[in-house]
């Protein structure tokens, strides 16, 4: 199932998103009305992410990636008061001219959507779970950042991690499910995206004081290299796992956010690591993940080396990691932590 568009068809995917919304309006004068020029140029943008999330899609034979994408857009629509009607219109035409090209398996991604249309959540549940047994800490952390509070949300995590809380439990019980929360807030037009920007920001620098709260066992002789695939910025969740990993006592590499598909594998072939942690956590991105994957399995000096992934489209789409080659996925650091020591500890 190939791309819509070649990888350098910019031009040319936002000339095919002009044509789609232009054709909406014109049947509908009452859209161009209601939304007006700079109205109209915010659909198209619109449809442009569209357009590469259903490329995405499609490139990894995951109709249930793009029926996720349509509900969280649908939500958003709900949430800040923008008719849903215009959506479903809008897809309606792009399923149309997709039919007019002969593209028989956009057509049918785009027809599971809106058959389903109805049925998708109208807006998403909170992501502080009341199974969590640190919820009430998860909500006062939540509550003293998004007052700008970073004094008193940073000292509520030291004076928990002296209490002898582990860092881990912190990291997946605290820090994460807040950040999916805040996340959630942005979609349902709570917060601002300035106070998800600080929230973030903020959490990142009380995981960097954290440093010397990681109490790291012996080395096991054990490597791994977490990374974020090129053009991915949501970083936490693999710095997470490096940290997770460090304090098992694995020799563990941070790269960062955005890292080129050419220099991640050129580090797996010199370093030789027993583990590869990737981190995609938008759709778009798993074209890019696929090529890393095929070309670490094509690198004989590469041959040794396992790879997770995690992120969003795979908590979402189960089965999804096996499409793009890797050998396992995680949901979170303390599940990678989990595959690899029975993977290991087998093979030991």
């Amino acid at each position: 199932m190939g791309l819509i568009f070649d990888a350098n068809s910019d031009l040319q995917r936002r000339a095919f998103a002009e044509r789609a919304v232009l054709r909406h309006w014109q049947r509908h004068p009452t859209v161009a009305a209601r939304y007006g020029d700079k109205g109209r140029q915010r659909c198209v943008e619109d449809m442009l992410y569209t357009l590469v999330y259903l490329e995405a899609a499609t490139a990894t034979g995951s109709m249930e990636l793009f029926r996720n994408y349509i509900t969280w857009l649908r939500s958003i629509f709900i949430c800040f008061n923008i008719d849903v009607d215009d959506l479903v219109g809008t897809l309606e035409t792009l399923q149309e001219i997709f039919i007019e090209r002969g593209d028989v398996v956009q057509s049918e991604y785009l027809e599971d959507a809106l058959r389903l249309m109805d049925s998708m959540e109208d807006v998403p549940p909170s992501r502080l779970r009341d199974d969590n047994p640190l919820k009430l800490m998860a909500e006062d952390y939540l509550k003293r950042l998004l007052a700008q509070d970073q004094p008193g949300a940073t000292d509520l995590i030291f004076n928990a991690a002296d209490a002898g809380i582990p860092i881990t439990n912190l990291y997946m019980n605290v820090l994460q499910p807040t950040l999916h929360e805040v996340g959630r807030l942005w979609q349902i037009n709570r917060i601002s995206i300035s106070q998800e920007h600080y929230f973030t920001a903020a959490t990142k620098t009380i995981m960097s004081q954290l440093y010397p709260y990681l109490i790291q066992r012996p080395s096991n002789g054990r490597r791994l290299i977490a990374t974020c695939i090129d053009g991915e910025l949501h970083e936490i969740g693999i710095r997470m796992v490096c940290d997770v990993f460090t304090m098992s006592g694995w020799e563990a590499v941070y790269l960062g956010a955005s890292v080129p598909v050419s220099e991640i594998v050129t580090l797996v072939e010199i370093e030789k690591p027993e583990i590869l942690a990737l981190s995609i956590t938008i759709a778009p991105n798993l074209p890019k993940a696929t090529a890393l994957i095929a070309a670490i399995r094509e690198n004989p000096a590469c041959a040794g080396t396992k790879i997770i992934v995690g992120g969003y489209p795979f908590n979402t789409c189960p089965g999804l990691w096996r499409r793009i080659g890797a050998d396992a996925c995680a949901r979170d650091a303390a599940s990678a932590m989990t595959w690899a020591n029975l993977r290991f500890t087998t093979l030991a």
